[in-house]
């Protein structure tokens, strides 16, 4: 009775070891294909991205210790918004209208600016941004890529703000903490976070 009883108690044991183990393990791959929140994003009441004709990306504000992050994921951002077939003005152009009209504050942009930018240009809408996090970051163990972007897309003909979303990829995942396994790149990782805030009007 006594040996049944301990081969019974044993059982349950490894029973209950599995059940951790599984519960563990499913876990972790839930962690890991979330991935992390989504995209913070507003749209518009109405507002459809089929109706977006002519669309000029500005140069964005950079907050980051990179100065060239501004840049890079302004370029991220017209390639993808060109995979989508949007018709996007060539950026140097953009640049160049925004300096003859001696626009000083791109982030505190007036409504006449916005339709002067408009009229010279030929947009009917404008996407400004900022880069709040481009760099690689380090934790106890290991080192990941993290982007942090905001988006903003502005009509220029009424200053409405159709579209704006709050984004951040990258860091460091399930398994990059636990098994130190490597994870994507920061240009990678840039290509992402832009795709999955554009998804979330486009």
């Amino acid at each position: 009775m006594q040996e049944q009883a301990s081969l019974t108690k044993r059982a349950n044991f490894k029973s209950l070891t599995n059940s951790i183990f599984i519960c563990i393990l499913i876990l972790g791959t839930v962690i890991f294909v979330s991935g992390g929140c989504g995209p913070r994003h507003y749209v518009r009441e109405k507002t459809d991205s089929q109706n977006i004709k002519r669309l000029a990306v500005l140069p964005f504000e950079n907050f980051t210790s990179d100065e060239y992050a501004g840049e890079k994921i302004r370029r991220a951002v017209v390639a993808d918004l060109l995979s989508r077939s949007i018709d996007v003005i060539e950026p140097g152009e953009i640049t160049r209208v925004v300096r003859e009209l001696k626009i000083k504050s791109l982030s505190a942009m007036k409504l006449s600016e916005a339709q002067e930018l408009g009229k010279a240009s030929g947009a009917d809408t404008i996407m400004m941004g900022s880069v709040e996090c481009y760099g690689l970051s380090k934790g106890v163990s290991v080192t990941y890529p993290e982007v942090t972007v905001n988006l903003k897309l502005i009509e220029t003909s009424t200053g409405k703000v159709l579209w704006s979303v709050h984004h951040t990829s990258g860091g460091a995942g399930f398994w990059t903490r636990h098994f130190g396994s490597e994870g994507m790149s920061l240009s990678e990782v840039s290509e992402k976070v832009v795709r999955e805030a554009m998804n979330t009007l486009f």
